[in-house]
């Protein structure tokens, strides 16, 4: 479980890293662990549609943590 734990936020790093570039840290973040937690899903049980749905979800938590952090930084004044 700690190795898991280790790889997925390696994952989660490499993502945020990536997102500098694209000045969307949180939402490239997320599609990056979202794509290597679909990639694990569809390894163990070879369903493309869920390995579809489990990328979608997760880019959209990401999206959503975008849009609530961009938000904060308008109403707090820091944008």
């Amino acid at each position: 479980m700690t190795l898991g734990i280790v790889v997925f936020g390696a994952a989660f790093l490499v993502g945020l890293g990536l997102g500098t570039y694209t000045r969307r840290p949180l939402s490239t973040a997320f599609f990056v662990v979202g794509c290597f937690a679909a990639l694990l899903q569809l390894s163990a049980t070879g369903d493309i549609y869920g390995a579809a749905a489990v990328v979608a979800i997760v880019f959209l938590v990401g999206l959503v943590l975008e849009s609530v952090r961009e938000t904060f930084a308008i109403l707090v004044g820091r944008y």
